[in-house]
């Protein structure tokens, strides 16, 4: 993983200050294979959190991240699969989400695991939260 991306590219900020470069072993293995793999067969840059952007809470989140604090003051159990190390949001350089998410259902067969896809957002969410009945799940937002 290190080879295509930083530390503190696939995680927030809060994981990022308290763990420095010890943070992939918070990561599911399957994740990290989709991700190695996919960036290796597209052979472009993938963005995950890009700070100065103030994307922060696309790849691993923790509970000081105002995604999950805003749940847990809702009282609502939130088991997402960022928190779980098992979901990344990112871009792909000179791709559409769109193209990115038809590239992957293209090459379904070749992927190293089951996968789980948003629809309808102009990212890319995918997470191995799968079932592992299908080679992938489209599920809204």
């Amino acid at each position: 993983m290190r080879r295509y991306f930083k530390e503190y590219e696939v995680v927030c900020p809060h994981v990022y200050e308290r763990f420095g470069g010890d943070v992939w072993r918070f990561f599911d293995d399957k994740l990290t294979e989709v991700i190695i793999w996919l960036r290796r067969e597209l052979n472009r840059p993938i963005t995950v959190n890009t700070y100065t952007k103030g994307l922060t809470q696309r790849g691993l989140r923790c509970n000081l991240c105002s995604l999950v604090r805003h749940q847990t003051d809702k009282r609502v159990c939130y088991m997402s699969p960022h928190v779980l190390g098992a979901a990344l949001d990112f871009d792909v350089e000179g791709m559409t989400a769109g193209e990115v998410r038809n590239w992957l259902y293209v090459h379904a067969l070749d992927l190293p695991h089951p996968v789980r896809l948003e629809r309808g957002v102009e990212w890319v969410h995918l997470d191995v939260a799968s079932d592992g009945v299908e080679l992938i799940t489209y599920f809204d937002g």
